[in-house]
């Protein structure tokens, strides 16, 4: 396996842990202009998967994006590094699809039978994807978490009034 084509497969088993995961790690390494749009959807993909109302990520219409995402995240990976790999977007699907399926599998059977509260293994399983995601990418986890720090803050910016400006009746 060529190493364009190992690291695309890398971030297409991010895309099948969060299936926004992949590309805001991708898009951060770029440094693209809507990293942290990204990055925002992946802390909120991570935050939602803890609260349990989700369906599981292994149910069709959820299994989908994730698929959708490793196959994009895949292509953009390996034009960026500019190799020929025809093959890594179908190849991306597949590997995000079975990480999608199997890693509810691992945290289900770690909390029935080791007894760990599933947002716990959940927390693992965020770090564990993070640190691959760096270590692909040559990012520290310093830069991951800047990263993480500027999305919320562009957030903050968007939602949140200018500290001054005063917002409801009688404010004009």
């Amino acid at each position: 396996m060529s190493p364009a084509l190992e690291k695309a497969m890398k971030l297409a088993v991010l895309s099948g842990l969060k299936a926004t995961l992949g590309p805001a790690f991708l898009k951060t390494a770029q440094r693209k202009p809507d990293a942290g749009h990204w990055v925002a959807a992946a802390l909120a993909e991570m935050a939602v998967d803890k609260v349990g109302f989700v369906p599981s990520r292994r149910s069709l219409p959820v299994l989908i994006p994730h698929a959708l995402s490793g196959a994009w995240v895949a292509m953009e990976s390996v034009r960026e590094d500019g190799a020929d790999e025809p093959m890594a977007a179908p190849i991306g699907a597949v590997v995000a699809a079975g990480v999608a399926t199997l890693a509810p599998m691992i945290r289900y059977t770690g909390s029935r039978i080791l007894g760990i509260p599933d947002p716990l293994l959940g927390v693992a399983e965020d770090y564990l994807a993070i640190r691959l995601g760096a270590e692909t990418l040559g990012l520290s986890l310093d830069e991951v978490g800047d990263a993480a720090k500027q999305s919320v803050e562009e957030i903050k910016e968007r939602v949140l009034p200018q500290q001054g400006q005063s917002i409801g009746a009688g404010s004009m």
